[in-house]
């Protein structure tokens, strides 16, 4: 199923193509230099003038094509990120009141201080219509997705300690990734 923005493009398309194949066939019945009868020219002229108005119709068509493709993006990325965001969001607030009621150790608070600020930012900041902005959103999405994970894991309680510094430090990593991802959107034109 096309979309009218591909409808309007195949439109514009196939017209350039039937006025390319009319002047061309112009072309080839064209008037002698010198001629005294112009009318042969001036139709010419008006066929190319079609032509050229007829590919300017095609090239914003093909504009009005990738703005609707960006637009859906957004659209679909901005969906996404607020979904994605309520992991970092949720695993930070919940893990800052169990180091407020002192069952964990304010040693956390680096880890999840930035992970809920992360959080945040990716569900919340408005999202610019910009690829390359919209690459470093999801990617800042995923990674918080991925901190907030190892950082559940981190703080249930394993059989051994190394499952726990393995977690600890995964999602230090994710968290770091959210961070990265976010500084390297706000700083794309």
């Amino acid at each position: 199923m096309t979309t009218p923005a591909q409808h309007d493009r195949d439109q514009a398309a196939a017209r350039v193509g039937r006025l390319k194949q009319d002047l061309a066939a112009r072309l080839d019945t064209a008037p002698e230099p010198g001629a005294e009868d112009a009318e042969p020219m001036d139709r010419l002229v008006a066929a190319a003038v079609r032509l050229l108005d007829a590919e300017a119709d095609h090239d914003e068509a093909v504009h009005r094509l990738v703005a609707a493709e960006l637009g859906a993006r957004h659209a679909a990325t901005q969906r996404a990120v607020v979904f994605f965001a309520a992991g970092p969001v949720l695993a930070g607030l919940v893990s800052a009141a169990l180091v407020l009621f002192g069952v964990l150790s304010p040693g956390w608070l680096p880890l999840l201080v930035p992970l809920f600020a992360a959080g945040m930012w990716v569900g919340f900041a408005p999202v610019r219509k910009v690829p390359a902005v919209l690459r470093e959103r999801t990617r800042a999405a995923w990674a918080g997705t991925l901190a907030a994970v190892f950082l559940v894991a981190a703080l249930l309680p394993w059989p051994s300690s190394t499952a726990n510094v393995v977690s600890t430090v995964l999602a230090v990593l994710g968290t770091a990734g959210a961070i990265a991802g976010l500084v390297r959107e706000s700083r794309i034109p």
